[in-house]
């Protein structure tokens, strides 16, 4: 597909009117209506549908439309780096991490990659397993840190390091009936309600030793929250038992809120990876931050 053709579907998109894409990106409305057809052509439905004031995009345009503006704005930078004699150390490095939770375990990375690499520029998202793969898959992020179970599923289309695993923390709020427990068994967790990350925390294994089953009770009160704060505010609000990662027990602000739980039986840690697509070699950032990941000695730094 004529990269040029994307942007022209950009421009229209972004000002909602041929006429205005066309004085911007410098052809005819006539040439601008034929590479919107060429491409509609290709994909097999419509981009834009006419308004009296203009154009919006068709509810499957908007998908493409999206896509394509990230697509554009790549090249543009990969252009922007040559001309100024750029090197891959100064790319933009994406990263993807689920469950939301993990995030505080790139605390202490990101600034040592920084100090090796101080032209890359850094964006960090955090969302649901399936939707942060699937941003993998279409190279919308360059590298995800995740649990393994999930990710491995996709085969040889991503490489992946394993990292060391993430062990699990239960915590409750200050004055929850659990804190007054000599001895909690996991299996006592299950009489409240609980707030997960995200899917991908709920492995066979922990919801076996939480329900005495492979699968969630249906009666059983869980929420999946993907935002780490508003979990927290429903743990400080409510009975409602939340998940962490367990190096927060060292976190003094965490534990002025929140009390985490000792349970007399161990929960089964979480193995994790970080990937990236086999399709496309790593840059120098990129390879520099899954070294600091890979090491033990760093997660115990976090």
């Amino acid at each position: 597909m004529n990269s040029n053709k994307l942007k022209y579907v950009v421009a229209v998109d972004r000002f909602g009117s041929l006429t205005a894409a066309a004085e911007v990106v410098h052809i005819t409305q006539s040439a601008l209506t034929k590479a919107i057809a060429d491409i509609e052509e290709t994909v097999g439905f419509a981009l834009f549908e006419r308004r009296s004031r203009g154009v919006v995009a068709t509810a499957e345009g908007r998908a493409f439309l999206d896509r394509a503006a990230r697509v554009v704005e790549d090249l543009e930078q990969l252009v922007a780096d040559a001309r100024s004699a750029k090197g891959l150390h100064d790319l933009k490095m994406r990263i993807g991490v689920c469950p939301p939770s993990l995030v505080s375990l790139l605390n202490i990375a990101l600034p040592k990659v920084l100090n090796l690499h101080p032209g890359v520029c850094i964006e960090q998202t955090a969302g649901w397993i399936e939707q942060s793969i699937h941003h993998l898959a279409n190279r919308d992020i360059d590298l995800l840190v995740g649990p393994m179970p999930h990710i491995q599923r996709y085969g040889d289309q991503f490489t992946l390091h394993p990292l060391p695993p993430l062990e699990i923390c239960f915590f409750v709020r200050k004055g929850h009936p659990l804190c007054g427990k000599s001895e909690i068994e996991v299996a006592h967790l299950s009489d409240y309600p609980m707030a997960l990350a995200d899917r991908s925390v709920a492995s066979p294994e922990l919801i076996y030793q939480l329900f005495g089953s492979r699968e969630v009770p249906p009666d059983k009160q869980l929420h999946i929250i993907n935002h780490f704060s508003s979990a927290c505010r429903i743990v400080a609000s409510s009975d409602t038992i939340g998940t962490v990662a367990a190096s927060y027990r060292n976190n003094a602000a965490f534990l002025r809120k929140f009390t985490p739980l000792d349970t007399v039986d161990t929960v089964s840690p979480v193995p994790l990876v970080a990937a990236y697509h086999s399709r496309f070699l790593p840059s120098p950032p990129i390879r520099t931050l899954v070294g600091l990941l890979e090491s033990e000695a760093h997660w115990a730094e976090g």
